[in-house]
């Protein structure tokens, strides 16, 4: 084949390799389903790695606590059991007035708590027993009782009497009393414990007794001022009262007089009385009348000889006796003599005044009658007048009783109240020279034998766990606020990319370490003719060694076939790709592939310095046709079958060098030249060079720093490769320290090119 043909074919093939980068690629994305629950092993690990931190509030809270504690004065308690009980002894019954218990019970126990924590209670105390003179009680504290003022000068005329409760001096002491004043309920009893503090035993026994003294004292002249209030008050009410008694009774009797009310009974007058008295009459007369009416009815009939007054008569009875016994004389002597015969003139003569006897007492009766009926009529007419009359009388007296009775009800309301106020008047005089207390106490206070504050090992034990708690919570709020990728789990759960591997930190062969990845420099290891021995950035410790060896099998096991033209990039600077890309060069070579390390970071050139090979030929000068591709390799010293392509010098279009044509055809026959060829290319967030390379490799490795490159960064630089259509491999998590028990985010400022703070001795020291 003549090289025409070779020509015409290796264009052919550029054309088919630019045709497949242009094809979209599925990106393809590790489904990790992340655990909804941690396991307790990693809050362990977490508190492990962050240890320092968390010893770190230990020990500044437990210091904090014991120099606090240890300054701190011995404290002594002296201590009073009151018995407060709410039903206060009464042998009156006045409990409106002196009775405490008239309200919740709740309610007047917390009452009675801030009576005896009250100001007025400390400021007698402090009075009686002049403390305003003690220099526990006028020193100024600051910082919780930390630190003390010096004591104040007193005034000149102290000896005379307390100073003015609105002194400086006499308020600090009120206040400090108030402040070492406690009081504990005891619970399900009516027992309290009131409690003081102070520096000195005998003085917080002290004052504790004679607060509750003072106290007991103020809870009886309370008592005592109620009642003697309450009798002024009732004496005074009843001299009201009384006056509008006799005012109110003495208009009741001039309202009666006026109006003509005169009663009989409680509830009854003359009139009324005289109304029932008058029904009643009229009631009997109207059955009287109906009783002589039917007597009357048979008179007019006719029918005296039914009427009761006939024939119960005994005067007509006897006549008409007699008058039978004539009749039966006549008859037997009409036998035998004629009707002129004397005899018979004389009985017919007495048979006819008998009969007009009779008839006159029918007469008589029936007059009786008659006359009886007329006489009950009239009664009965004259009845209903007197009951119209009388009713009259009781309505118009009733009209007249409203005001009476409202008059009364006034003055039976005045006879009320005086009555109560009168016994209220004799209870609380009886109440007012009574002695009496619901307060008692129980337990005196002793001087303390030994001081209750402070409590060293509680507080050291309190400090301590605090500070733990402290330290837990700090690590875990910092661990929250951590973004950057950790692990290798953490690749997978936030990235969704397989993890290559994991790279330990290691220092590079002849590196001056600084701490700061941007300053780091590399320094050629040179022996005594002048000639390198090994490349700085290539590692021979084991870990490092074994760490880039499962990086090679995880490349070679990540895709089918497995690529040969690899992109190394990050998505920052500093993050170690050019070292990784070198080492993995080696790793490769290692097993008998030719491997080419190409160095495409035209911006921030490190590949020869981390292989120690010169920058010239390089690159650059191949792309622009001053130098042929095979001049431009250079081998490694010291790694059989390693060849690096450094950068050569740098151009001021890095990004349309790397666009042209020429040089995926460069790429392309570097490919078909070597097993594997490994592109170092700038970050992917801080140009487009990176991007353009990916369409012209066959995968790329993203290479992650540990605890410094956060996740959403690496998860932009995954959305621009996918973007440009490059096949990622997975992450390769550089620079991990097992030992690391914090982070810090470091600058993402990225020094390549023109215009960003580049100088020609800058380079990406990993």
């Amino acid at each position: 084949m003549d090289e025409n043909q070779i020509t015409q074919a290796r264009g052919q093939d550029t054309a088919l390799m630019r045709a497949e980068r242009a094809l979209p690629r599925e990106p393809v994305v590790l489904d990790v389903s992340p655990e909804d629950v941690p396991h307790l092993l990693d809050y362990w690990e977490l508190v492990r790695k962050r240890r320092w931190l968390v010893l770190t509030c230990a020990l500044v809270v437990f210091t904090t606590v014991a120099i606090g504690t240890l300054k701190e004065k011995p404290i002594y308690e002296g201590k009073v059991l009151l018995e407060i009980d709410p039903e206060a002894p009464s042998v009156v019954n006045f409990k409106e007035v002196v009775n405490p218990n008239t309200g919740d019970m709740e309610s007047y126990e917390d009452t009675q708590y801030k009576i005896i924590q009250s100001r007025t209670l400390a400021e007698k105390v402090v009075r009686d027993l002049q403390f305003y003179e003690n220099p526990e009680f006028i020193r100024n504290r600051y910082l919780f009782g930390l630190f003390e003022g010096s004591v104040p000068p007193l005034p000149a005329n102290i000896d005379e009497g307390p100073p003015d409760s609105t002194a400086p001096i006499f308020r600090n002491a009120v206040s400090y009393f108030m402040s070492s004043v406690d009081v504990n309920p005891i619970r399900r009893s009516n027992l309290v414990e009131v409690t003081f503090d102070s520096t000195n035993p005998r003085t917080a026994a002290m004052a504790a007794e004679k607060l509750a003294d003072d106290y007991i004292e103020n809870n009886l002249q309370v008592k005592f001022d109620a009642t003697t209030k309450a009798s002024a008050w009732l004496d005074n009410k009843l001299r009201d009262l009384r006056a509008q008694v006799e005012a109110a009774d003495d208009r009741l009797a001039e309202y009666a007089r006026a109006n003509g009310i005169v009663f009989v009974g409680p509830a009854q007058t003359l009139v009324t009385e005289r109304l029932a008295q008058l029904q009643g009459q009229l009631t009997a007369a109207q059955t009287d009348v109906m009783g002589r009416e039917a007597l009357y009815d048979q008179v007019q009939a006719g029918q005296i000889d039914t009427l009761p007054g006939i024939v119960d008569n005994a005067l007509l009875q006897g006549l008409e006796t007699h008058k039978t016994e004539l009749e039966r004389t006549y008859d037997d002597m009409s036998v035998n003599y004629k009707p002129d015969y004397p005899k018979m003139v004389e009985i017919k003569k007495q048979m006819d005044a008998v009969d007009r006897q009779i008839d006159k007492q029918k007469k008589t009766a029936a007059k009786t009658i008659v006359d009886g009926y007329h006489t009950a009529l009239g009664k009965e007419k004259y009845l209903e007048n007197a009951v119209e009359d009388a009713k009259k009388a009781v309505n118009d007296l009733a009209d007249k009783t409203i005001q009476y009775n409202i008059i009364k009800r006034d003055s039976d309301s005045n006879h009320e109240l005086y009555a109560a106020l009168t016994e209220r008047m004799k209870e609380a005089n009886a109440a007012a020279g009574l002695n009496q207390s619901n307060i008692h106490v129980v337990d005196p206070s002793i001087v303390p034998t030994g001081p209750v504050k402070p409590r060293v090992m509680v507080n050291l034990s309190v400090g301590l766990l605090l500070g733990l708690a402290l330290g837990v919570g700090l690590a875990f709020f910092q661990e929250y606020l951590d973004k950057t990728l950790k692990t290798p789990d953490d690749v997978e759960q936030f990235l969704r990319l397989p993890s290559l591997g994991v790279l330990p930190r290691f220092a590079l062969a002849g590196a001056t370490e600084t701490g700061d990845p941007e300053t780091e420099t590399l320094a050629l290891t040179t022996g005594s003719n002048g000639h390198h021995h090994l490349a700085p950035a290539i590692q021979t410790s084991p870990r490092a060694v074994e760490a880039f060896r499962s990086l090679r099998t995880s490349v070679l096991l990540s895709a089918s076939p497995v690529p040969r033209l690899i992109l190394v990039t990050s998505a920052l600077p500093s993050e170690g790709k050019t070292t990784t890309a070198i080492n993995l060069g080696v790793t490769l070579a290692s097993l008998g592939n030719r491997v080419a390390v190409v160095d495409c970071d035209m911006r921030r050139p490190a590949v020869h310095r981390g292989t120690a090979v010169e920058n010239n030929p390089g690159f650059v000068q191949c792309l622009t046709g001053h130098v042929d591709l095979a001049n431009a390799v250079l081998p490694v010293a010291g790694v059989e079958n390693l060849s690096v392509i450094p950068c050569g010098p740098i151009p001021p279009n890095p990004a349309e060098v790397l666009s042209s044509p020429v040089c995926a055809d460069l790429l392309h026959r570097l490919r078909g030249q070597f097993d594997y060829v490994l592109v170092d290319s700038p970050p992917l967030l801080s140009v487009a060079d990176s991007r353009i390379l990916a369409t012209l490799v066959d995968a790329v490795v993203l290479v992650a720093r540990a605890h410094s490159t956060p996740y959403d960064v690496v998860r932009r630089a995954r959305t621009l490769l996918y973007g440009s259509g490059a096949r990622i491999l997975g992450v390769a998590l550089n620079d991990l320290d097992v030992e690391r028990n914090g982070f810090g985010y470091q600058q993402y400022q990225y020094g390549y090119g023109y215009g960003y703070g580049h100088t020609p001795g800058d380079h990406d020291a990993a």
